[in-house]
């Protein structure tokens, strides 16, 4: 996918912002003997980034040029007090996360979270494979296919059967009848619950509009003060709103305040941002220290923020106490909110001493109060736009749908012609076969239409989405008849390995047609 801007950086900018200072954060909450219990994502493509090592040794000269830049920007603003000691910031902020990355955490970001959540610190959840929007999939292979390769490379790295599950886009859809296949399609829900998953997220507005099936405390509606329990034995809990939007709010929230560094605007020969947000026209200079004490406060404030829904849920009367779910997205914190991981430092250690807040990871709070949910059935939800599915299909962008679905089938196709005439025996096809179930993942990332709606890297995701389908096209050629090798050159082939590496042990059978 390149390097710049939508490629290899993205990672690297992900890594030195955001998962290092998250890191260091969290193995000193190891050391201070501090439980967060905090929940962390990772989804398996970033799972299989972060343990390539080419994209390690990538990594290493990423961090050598931050360094070199801050250093010439020391020394080139050495008439400029302001900006100098910024520079100077940064080159120590750098050096910092370089050091911690290779001596701490031994260039492996992965096994440092795979440590801390073995060591109690925090729950790893996974995702679907390429974050495949999962309601808009018409084959049940494809659902089947992106929820077990998620789970499996969960298994590879973690070493246990997560518990959780981030639905891609928080995209729900029970139950429903296939006209085409004339019979119920089975909810995502149920997917999930076949591969021993526990629980999962919706935006609030899914759990508002749902009913109860068993409401056992006589409340008027589902809330996000609790969990539920589906009819397949799944739990759901819902994003709080109040404590979402003080956080992701871009006018109301923390991020925006004008004394943290600003996002947008950077140094035209270096790259490095020197200004604070200030306002929406001039910018000023940015200064750690202010920063600092907007960090201390904002912490104070979202302590105050919980006590406040504490007691505004503590007159109920069930077995379930209240509880307050919020969840990021993870780049937030110090990729787009530069401050974000000293928040979450300064807030875990002002909770650790707060009578009345438990700091529980769902899965604790399941294996606590599980038995004692309400029942509930959900309509589709979403976090997007009308909390429904037009953001990834709309009459604008709609036509890729009709592009997965036809390759979905397709694939099963292919599967079926060779249970019929034998799977191949010679390593060729077998590659083949693999690469072709890659390329399907990889042309149902839910990425390519988001970034079709918003328009933010149109062309971009335009390109990918048709790379990915010609690719599939012609691997689907060449899979229709393996023995004819002038169907798919052998460079060609290799060609396609390289550019698209995730998961080379990948089982294509996953997508086995199923009913």
């Amino acid at each position: 996918s390149g390097v710049w801007p939508a490629g290899e950086e993205w990672l690297f900018e992900a890594m030195n912002e955001t998962y290092i200072p998250l890191l260091m954060v969290l193995r000193q909450f190891k050391l201070d003997d501090i439980r967060p219990r905090l929940m962390i994502g990772v989804v398996p493509v970033l799972a299989e980034q972060l343990a390539d090592e080419y994209m390690k040794n990538r990594f290493d000269q990423y961090m050598e040029d931050k360094l070199k830049r801050a250093g010439r920007d020391v020394k080139r603003f050495q008439g400029d007090e302001a900006r100098r000691l910024v520079a100077e910031y940064w080159l120590n902020r750098f050096q910092r996360h370089y050091d911690a990355y290779r001596n701490d955490f031994y260039r492996d970001i992965l096994g440092t979270l795979k440590w801390l959540q073995d060591e109690g610190i925090i729950e790893v959840l996974t995702s679907a494979a390429t974050h495949g929007f999962l309601p808009l999939m018409e084959r049940d292979s494809s659902v089947f296919a992106q929820v077990r390769v998620g789970i499996d490379t969960y298994r590879k790295y973690f070493g246990r059967t997560p518990r959780g599950f981030w639905l891609p886009e928080c995209a729900y859809r029970p139950a429903q009848w296939s006209h085409e296949e004339k019979r119920v399609r089975k909810g995502i829900d149920e997917w999930l619950a076949a591969e021993g998953i526990e629980y999962f997220f919706v935006e609030n507005v899914g759990l508002r509009r749902s009913e109860f099936v068993e409401n056992r405390y006589a409340e008027s509606a589902p809330t996000t003060d609790s969990g539920y329990l589906l009819p397949s034995g799944v739990a759901v809990f819902g994003r709080n709103e109040a404590t979402g939007r003080q956080v992701w709010s871009p006018e109301a929230g923390y991020p925006g305040d004008s004394n943290y560094l600003e996002f947008h605007r950077k140094d035209g020969e270096s790259g490095l941002h020197y200004w604070r947000v200030t306002g929406r026209a001039e910018k000023e200079v940015y200064n750690p220290h202010w920063a600092l004490e907007r960090v201390e406060n904002h912490a104070a404030h979202f302590v105050s923020l919980l006590n406040q829904e504490r007691a505004r849920t503590q007159n109920q009367r069930r077995e379930v106490p209240p509880i307050i779910v919020s969840p990021y997205d993870c780049e937030l914190f110090g990729h787009w909110w530069h401050e974000g991981p000293l928040w979450i430092d300064r807030l875990f250690r002002k909770l650790a001493h707060e009578e009345g807040i438990q700091c529980l990871s769902l899965g604790d709070f399941i294996d606590r109060y599980k038995t004692s949910f309400s029942s509930i059935k959900m309509g589709p939800s979403t976090w997007g736009l009308n909390a429904d599915f037009t953001v990834w299909q709309n009459p604008d962008h709609g036509w890729i749908w009709p592009y997965i679905n036809t390759c979905s089938r397709e694939m099963e196709q292919i599967l079926l012609l060779l249970e019929s005439q034998g799977t191949p025996t010679d390593e060729r096809g077998h590659r083949i076969i693999r690469q072709l179930a890659l390329e399907l993942l990889l042309l149902q990332g839910s990425d390519w239409p988001f970034l079709l709606f918003t328009t933010q890297a149109k062309e971009y995701a335009n390109q990918r989405f048709h790379h990915h389908h010609q690719r599939f096209q012609k691997l689907f050629w060449a899979a229709k008849d393996l023995s004819a090798r002038n169907r798919l050159k052998d460079q060609e082939l290799q060609y396609m390995e390289d550019v698209d590496s995730l998961w080379p042990d990948i089982d294509p059978w996953l997508f086995r047609q199923r009913i």
